[in-house]
Parts: C-alpha cells; structure tokens; sequence
C-alpha cells in the first residue's frame, strides 16, 4: 500500500513527461509572481523561475541531469492550497532532474544534498495549459519546498567559496574580489545579489552567455553569505 501511495504522489512530478507544456501562467499567478519577484532574498532566474535558499547545504557537488535523487517536498498551489507531500507521508521520494518538471529540473542541477529551497514556479515550467487534475488547474504557478537529502548517482563538483575546490579560474578570481570589496558585509553582498538578479538574470535581453555567469555569480554570492564572519577565506 505504501509503495502504490507512493507511484501516485510522485506523479504529480513525473507527469510533465506526457503532458505538452504550452502557454504561459494564467493572470492571476502572473500578478503573484510579479509580486513575488520583489520579495528580500527571491531570486528570479531567465527561466521565469523563482526561488529562496531556505537552507545552506555542505555538499560538494550537484547531481547530473540523469542522477536519482533523494528528495522531501511539498507542494502547494499560490492560494496555499497543499496538493501533494512527501513530508506528511514520512517517506522521501527519488527521482533524477530529467524526470520532473522543467523548474525543478533546472534547480536541482544547482543545488547540492543538504540544500533546502523553496521554489516559486510558473506554469510554462510546470503543467502548462493542461494542469493536472483535480488539484492544479490550467496556467497555474505553484510553490515547491524541496531538500536534497542524498545524491545517488553522478556529480558535478560544486564550486566551495572557501577552499576553492571544484571551481574554474574565473569563479576563483570572482570569489576573491567579492572577500575583498565586501568583507563579509551581509548587506552588501545581498545588494549585489539583488543587482544581479535586477540587471542580469531578469533581464531578457542578456546573452545566454552572461546570464549564465550571473547564475553563477548568484550562486557564489549566496555562499559567502553562509560562511563565518571570521572565516579563513581571506588567506586564499
């Protein structure tokens, strides 16, 4: 009974592969998102998709696009409607980033196991014009929290901010200029997050190119804001 519970909970993820994703989310959700957008510590990605770091996770790498996951989640509609859980039934889910829909399959290739986002999600990314019924009608944004607890199959090494391990040259300068001008100031750094996201990431007209980079440098940013004031990253 169990593993039937839980074939059908997981799918409410796994259905944006049979269903044909079109349009874009009804009025409604894109007045919430709008709204959203502006909130202190959402970032908006080119996408469309939204998200906030609800936890900093110690893991070293991100899951590959094939990688079974082990996940908790809950989702909701933007009402607060609660459709589906993994966390009320005890029981985490797994699934690989290729397998669910589009918004999660772009944040969990950014996010490391211990990691803890709540993601805001517009239809074109989730269960476009069709829904899914009963529960989540045409055109409508949803609200995912979801933790990676375990990655079971092949990583992408993750970029560490305080031992530079797994990053490139240019994220190693990037990380060692923004020690120095903001030397741990949690208000800058924010600043600057919020610039980007502003100038870069919610700008369409930036190249492919250049918004990847502002993902990344996000990325980076949010990193230092979950190291020790004191850290030793000056040294490096």
């Amino acid at each position: 009974m169990k593993n039937f519970i839980s074939i059908l909970s997981i799918s409410w993820i796994l259905i944006f592969s049979v269903i044909s994703v079109s349009a874009g989310s009804n009025e409604k959700s894109k007045k919430w998102l709008a709204e959203n957008a502006k909130k202190e510590g959402v970032i908006s990605l080119p996408s469309g998709l939204q998200y906030s770091v609800l936890r900093q996770g110690t893991g070293i790498d991100h899951p590959s696009v094939n990688a079974p996951c082990e996940c908790h989640y809950k989702g909701t509609l933007i009402d607060g409607t609660q459709f589906d859980s993994s966390y009320d039934r005890g029981d985490p889910t797994t699934f690989a980033p290729n397998q669910v829909i589009k918004g999660w399959t772009e944040a969990m290739q950014m996010m490391v196991e211990g990691d803890k986002w709540e993601m805001y999600i517009p239809s074109e990314l989730a269960y476009g014009d069709s829904g899914s019924s009963p529960s989540i009608g045409p055109g409508e944004a949803l609200i995912f929290t979801m933790e990676i607890l375990k990655i079971n199959g092949d990583k992408v090494p993750a970029c560490k901010v305080d031992t530079m391990d797994g990053c490139t040259e240019k994220q190693e300068t990037y990380i060692r200029k923004s020690i120095n001008k903001y030397q741990g100031d949690a208000v800058l750094i924010q600043g600057e997050i919020d610039r980007i996201t502003r100038v870069t990431l919610s700008n369409k007209g930036v190249s492919k190119a250049n918004s990847e980079w502002g993902s990344h440098r996000v990325v980076i940013l949010q990193k230092l804001l979950s190291l020790p004031v004191n850290d030793n990253t000056e040294d490096l």
